[in-house]
């Protein structure tokens, strides 16, 4: 790039949010309303993409937002659901999630290749001239697959290269929004100091005046080592959806301390959101907070200022100045401008922490290993985000359990690696093979976690804290038919469908035939729905059904229905 096209680059980009040059066409053929923005928080991860509202309903058209070739598919049970992926000459790949169904052509690929393995769920990855695409060519429908909550389209443009997720926001689609982001509280956290007479952190409620936020009345009071936290969300014209922010600033006394900006990142590094937010906050209140520091194990690369790690020493008798600018990639941007006063004397604390009781200190930067009789942990090293006290108790029996429970730490605590518990009972000789680790929640659910025995303990790699212990699931899925039972005569119908649930350790997996070959049904888990569309060249005459659905311990269901067409 030549000095003058560098210039008009930078002149550009300070007043339009197209960074990208592209004219891509948009990915559907109506008004874009985003129900969800790049970057937002959501469980474990960044959102990679823009979810598209679709006017409540499947099937609308979805459209190639430039030439290429479609370089992957994915049909999945979790997740995008059907996905497509359109590598394009510019550097570039487009992915389409969630969708209803793909365009006969690849449709028809993508159901040879599934009879082929005899597989619902399957990845393909085409040769580039196998489907060539042009754009504003209609690649597929829109649709509800995958673990989406509602009918949209989840959209994303990648780096192919490095495969890393960018802001499709940059590329100057239509989307109306005018509305400045919305500050709800803020935290101030003692790292290694105060914040008023006490050494926990402390939420404050904030008041709008115009267009400036501050705090309710009130001078934090504060001392040593503090740092920041933010509670905030963006909406765009015509939507309700509290969606995520593009940029955040921290400045103390006018110094930018710290500055979050969503333009690009690696799925790689994703699950350190669990690191990035305030996850016990989260975890107890659902509110979400954006920690404006960085935990010593946070590999996050979405910060393109840090000073000290965001936390400010205040060591000093005097009052500071704090201001959060929070902006949209369309460049509205709200302002929370507070006081806050800093003081060296000792302070007579009020209500001070007693540290908790614990069993063993964990080393972040180690692998930890902790046995007791009845339970063990192993722990590869940077499982943690930060070192702790680890908090292991012994808990009473409740019906249905094996053994006793383990009180493993506690679920407010985030977890990056998976770790291995290992769990001793007494257990029967005949339900050996039938039990399995799970966790208890408040409410008393059992949630599988799963288990494999090694020498006498049952064993399981699991990713968060919490309360465990050992039950048996002896019961059989349950398959019911919707529209078939034994002797049912076909005359216009289209469809088999059967629902299937297992309220124990869930299913695993499920295999249907007519006339003992493999017939593709495909799974809606959240409806706990098959179905299975009737090929026109299934002959007249009888034909015999039959299901088969395991779960996760290995008992099985089988449901057999013959049927005239």
């Amino acid at each position: 790039m030549n000095s003058r096209n560098l210039i008009l680059f930078f002149f550009l980009s300070a007043f339009s949010s197209n960074i990208f040059a592209q004219d891509y066409h948009p990915p559907l053929d109506f008004k874009m309303l985003l129900s969800g923005t790049f970057g937002e928080l959501r469980e474990n991860h960044f959102h990679s993409g823009i979810d598209i509202k679709t006017e409540g309903v499947e099937g609308q058209k979805v459209y190639a937002i430039e030439d290429g070739y479609v370089s992957r598919i994915k049909v999945s049970t979790w997740g995008y659901g059907k996905a497509l992926y359109i590598t394009h000459a510019d550097g570039n790949t487009s992915v389409y999630g969630h969708l209803k169904k793909f365009n006969k052509e690849i449709d028809d690929y993508v159901v040879e290749k599934q009879y082929k393995k005899e597989k619902f769920e399957i990845q393909l990855f085409p040769q580039k001239d196998k489907f060539k695409i042009k754009k504003g060519e209609i690649i597929a429908l829109s649709g509800n697959t995958g673990g989406s909550a509602g009918a949209h389209l989840h959209f994303e443009i990648r780096n192919t290269k490095t495969e890393h997720p960018i802001n499709p926001l940059q590329f100057g689609f239509d989307i109306v929004d005018n509305i400045k982001p919305t500050i709800n509280r803020i935290k101030i956290y003692p790292i290694d100091g105060e914040v008023n007479e006490k050494e926990i952190e402390e939420s404050f409620s904030l008041k709008r005046s115009g267009e400036q936020y501050t705090l309710s009345g009130v001078t934090p009071i504060v001392k040593g080592k503090i740092a920041f936290g933010i509670s905030t969300y963006d909406q765009s014209n015509n939507t309700y959806n509290k969606n995520g922010i593009y940029s955040i600033k921290l400045l103390v006394n006018s110094n930018l301390i710290y500055h979050f900006q969503m333009d690009e990142f690696s799925f790689e590094e994703s699950r350190f959101i669990n690191a990035h937010i305030d996850y016990k906050e989260k975890k107890i209140s659902h509110t979400k907070y954006h920690r404006c520091y960085k935990l010593p194990n946070n590999k996050l690369s979405v910060y393109q200022k840090m000073i000290e790690k965001g936390i400010v020493n205040f060591t000093d008798d005097t009052t500071h100045s704090v201001q959060f600018e929070v902006m949209d990639i369309y460049k509205n941007k709200s302002l929370l401008s507070f006081k806050i006063k800093s003081i060296t004397t000792q302070i007579e604390r009020k209500n001070s922490m007693i540290s908790p009781p614990f069993s063993q200190y964990f080393n972040y930067m180690k692998p930890n290993v902790f046995k007791v009789k009845n339970f063990q942990l192993h722990m590869e090293k940077y499982s943690l985000y930060e070192d702790l006290n680890f908090e292991y108790s012994e808990l009473d029996s409740i019906e249905g359990v094996f053994g006793k429970i383990q009180h493993c730490h506690h679920d407010y605590v985030s977890i990056h690696k998976s770790f291995v518990i290992s769990l001793k009972a007494e257990i029967p000789k005949n339900l050996k093979n039938k039990v399995y680790i799970a966790k208890v929640d408040e409410k008393g659910n059992f949630w599988y976690m799963g288990g494999s025995w090694r020498n006498s303990m049952l064993s399981a790699k699991i990713r968060e804290f919490g309360d465990f212990c050992i039950i048996a699931d002896t019961i059989k899925p349950n398959i019911k038919g919707v529209n078939i039972y034994p002797g049912k005569k076909f005359n216009t119908q289209t469809t088999i469908k059967c629902t299937i649930l297992d309220k124990e350790s869930g299913i695993k997996t499920h295999r249907a035939e007519i006339d003992g070959k493999w017939i593709l049904m495909e799974y809606d888990y959240k409806k706990k729905l098959l179905v299975y569309e009737i090929k026109d060249d299934l002959e007249k005459g009888k034909h015999t059904f039959s299901l088969v659905v395991s779960d996760k311990i290995g008992n099985s269901t089988s449901y057999i229905a013959d049927f005239i067409r």
